[in-house]
């Protein structure tokens, strides 16, 4: 995806569509993709085989900054501060992410939203702007599940700050000569009370005496007004600063598989997954390269936040009396819950309830946030006790004591079940290890307490390196890597053994259902054999590394009808769909017995036809054409009912193609008909494709269920099909507007700040 990216980049052209895969389908507007968020000209200017690595590396530890800046704003200590962030920027699910440029890049940008936004709603001015700016990045890197955590954590946030400054109101409703300073800038009424004062040295979010007297009937409102349209504000910012990118995935999202009945309770945390955040290879089985992967669920290869970070946010939980905390807490077990899917009563009840959450897939992605927020609760385990007697008390004691026997328990639950020799001497050796390095951290948290002066930051530092080695032993091993000629542009193609390569606008390529299955299911051993069978079998998106079009891709969102129809012969493996590959312009497939041989296909038709006896027929009747040997595609074409008052073409005709020439976002047609006939391209259907003959603009009618036809009237004309989406433009227009607002926003607040300053 990123090569394909960095092609069009450097021909100048923004990447909006992707004839290569799924026979066409939006590029822009998949949002994953990361074709608007600004720092992927890090590896689009710089040589791929190294850059974009850099990039998943660089947000590796961007994102651990961001949560010691957080951290350190919530706990005032800076050793709290550098843990949370080493938890944040090391634990199982970050490391997981690595693979996935998108999510890692959002990941990492969620602590920097969320202490940018609550400096946004509580101060206002340009610290709004650089909320909005942070906002605007994780937004435009396109993660939804982890932008929509993000986003419940800032709710979450703002609604304790509007309860506390009502609080704060109610109680200052009868004014006291000290706590009322007229003008604007007040002082601070925390110490008046205290159960709802932030911890020290935090700025409190509100001002008494901001433009009213704490006796006035508008007190107890204007600050609670303020928080609320603040935050607002900046959501609205961010929504129209990445205007230009969630326009076109809302239309992309509108005509895609997916509606409200799309998510499942598939690949959900097992019942017993709680288990695996003390002993990581808990019923874990190791794929043929050696990760390890949970029975049910493969989407992330781990989600371990840490021994000692179950330790500390039990600390946090039992020792820290703020608000914050018992928030995050709450946040944390609802989302270990929710992961939970249909085993836990609260996902069913979450989908009936917002049905919106059914476009999305995995209930395990929910230990986003889970993640999210232990390390901030582990940050405040550790403040709480530096702030305690010099010694270690007996509620931490009995934690870890607790811990230990549970890690005892899973162990022995594992030796009873049917599992083989290796894998239950890994599993023991790797709770054992777990709990040695308990047993460390509890010893080096312990001397740190005691300890003063340059022992204490040798203790502190030790404390790190645990809880790093802690990750970096957790699995066996999470991220391999291969040589990067693996990945080197046109490799298959030079190794591939093909009479005949299909070309843009020419042919497609099918990798088999069976060969398919095959590769997905049971890969080799060797690292880079199975990376150079994968793309000679072009498997996934290894197509488009050789510029080779194929029927199928993977890609998150699809127009619906294009997805129906190219999983139809990987679905339905047990009839015969040569029709449709026919028109799909299939001319190489797997040969049988083979995952990366190719056989050709002689009966591939061109990928422009024209002539063909229009037949109205809805959706389900054409499907079932498909599989009928007697359904020609070269002689009629199927069209929806709508379509019968508007096509004057009803016979079969003569019509010829002359010539064709496809690019990434235009195909030019030349066609000679001696009547009124329809020009049929086996490319999907999709709204923002315009069609225009002889620079007049023309319907493109869906074609054979998924595809596009034109309708040409007699004599040689000039078709021409080009990718124009309105939706982009109409976000350019709202993305501009935003930048402005935010600019005007920042130069006023420069403003202000020069004139609160005294005069010389």
């Amino acid at each position: 995806v990123a090569f394909f990216h960095r092609q069009c980049f450097w021909r100048g052209e923004l990447p909006l569509w992707n004839p290569l895969s799924h026979c066409g389908v939006p590029f822009l507007a998949q949002w994953n993709t990361l074709t608007l968020y600004p720092l992927s000209l890090i590896y689009l200017l710089l040589p791929l085989t190294w850059s974009l690595s850099f990039f998943c590396l660089a947000h590796l530890f961007w994102g651990g900054l961001g949560m010691y800046f957080l951290a350190h704003r919530w706990t005032h200590h800076r050793l709290a501060a550098g843990l949370a962030g080493g938890i944040f920027s090391f634990n199982g699910l970050t490391l997981n992410f690595l693979m996935w440029p998108s999510h890692i890049a959002t990941f990492s940008w969620l602590p920097w939203v969320v202490w940018l936004g609550q400096r946004a709603w509580r101060e206002g001015g340009t610290a709004l702007v650089w909320a909005t700016v942070a906002g605007a990045m994780q937004m435009l890197a396109g993660g939804p599940e982890t932008i929509a955590a993000t986003w419940l954590i800032l709710l979450a946030l703002a609604g304790g700050d509007w309860v506390r400054e009502a609080g704060r109101r109610s109680r200052l409703s009868t004014p006291e000569p000290h706590a009322w300073v007229g003008g604007g800038q007040g002082t601070d009424v925390s110490p008046l009370i205290p159960s709802l004062s932030p911890s020290d040295g935090e700025r409190v979010p509100f001002r008494a005496g901001e433009g009213a007297s704490a006796g006035s009937p508008g007190f107890l409102g204007s600050g609670c007004l303020r928080l609320v349209a603040r935050f607002l504000g900046m959501g609205v910012l961010v929504a129209l600063i990445c205007a230009v990118q969630l326009l076109p995935f809302l239309e992309l999202l509108a005509h895609s598989q997916r509606d409200t009945g799309f998510g499942s309770s598939e690949w959900s945390m097992p019942v017993w997954g709680w288990a695996n955040l003390l002993v990581p290879l808990f019923r874990t089985y190791p794929t043929a390269q050696g990760l390890f992967l949970q029975l049910e669920q493969n989407w992330t290869s781990s989600y371990y936040a840490g021994i000692g970070t179950v330790l500390l946010v039990a600390v946090a939980v039992r020792r820290v009396r703020d608000g914050r905390v018992r928030l995050l807490a709450g946040l944390l077990l609802l989302s270990l819950v929710l992961a939970l899917g249909d085993r836990g009563w609260l996902f069913r009840a979450l989908r009936f309830c917002v049905p919106v959450v059914g476009f999305a897939r995995y209930p395990i992605k929910f230990v986003i946030l889970t993640l999210a927020v232990a390390p901030l609760l582990a940050a405040f385990g550790l403040q709480a006790l530096t702030r305690r007697a010099p010694r270690l008390g007996r509620f931490e004691w009995a934690c870890g004591l607790g811990i230990l026997l549970l890690i005892g328990t899973i162990i022995a639950i594992a030796g009873k079940g049917q599992v083989p020799e290796f894998l239950w001497r890994l599993t023991w050796q790797n709770g054992l290890a777990r709990a040695g390095l308990l047993v460390l951290i509890l010893f080096l948290i312990g001397a740190l307490l005691s300890s003063v002066g340059r022992r204490r930051v040798l203790f502190g530092g030790s404390l790190l390196v645990a809880f790093w080695l802690d990750f970096a032993t957790h699995v066996p091993t999470q991220n391999p890597t291969v040589r990067p000629g693996v990945y080197a542009p046109g490799w298959g193609n030079a190794h591939r053994e093909w009479d005949s390569q299909p070309r843009l606008g020419q042919a497609r390529a099918m990798l088999s259902p069976v060969a398919e299955e095959i590769i997905r299911l049971h890969q080799l051993p060797g690292l880079e054999d199975n990376c150079l069978v994968s793309r000679l079998a072009l498997f996934a998106n290894c197509n488009l590394l050789d510029d080779v079009p194929q029927v199928y891709g993977f890609f998150s969102l699809a127009p619906g009808e294009a997805n129906d129809a190219t999983c139809i012969p990987y679905v339905r493996t047990n009839a015969d769909f040569a029709t449709l590959l026919d028109f799909m312009g299939v001319s190489q497939i797997t040969a049988p017995g083979t995952i990366c041989k190719w056989a050709p296909r002689p009966t591939a038709m061109p990928l422009v036809t024209a002539g063909q006896r229009p037949v109205f027929a809805d959706d389900q009747t054409v499907i079932d054409a498909f599989a009928q040997t007697n359904v020609d595609l070269r002689r009629i074409v199927f069209l929806p009912l709508e379509a019968r008052g508007g096509i004057s073409a009803t016979q079969r005709t003569a019509a010829r193609v002359l010539a064709t020439e496809f690019a990434n976002q235009r195909v030019s047609i030349q066609t000679e008909a001696p009547a009124a006939s329809l020009v049929v391209i086996s490319q999907a259907h999709y709204p923002a494709w315009k069609a225009y003959v002889d620079a007049r603009p023309t319907r493109i009618w869906r074609a054979n269920y998924a595809f596009q036809a034109v309708e040409v009237p007699a004599g040689s004309h000039h078709v021409q099909l080009l990718y124009e989406d309105k939706r982009l433009l109409m976000g350019a227009a709202l993305s501009s507007l935003g930048v402005l607002a935010c600019l005007g926003l920042w130069l006023l607040g420069r403003f202000r700040t020069a004139s609160a300053l005294p005069n010389p």
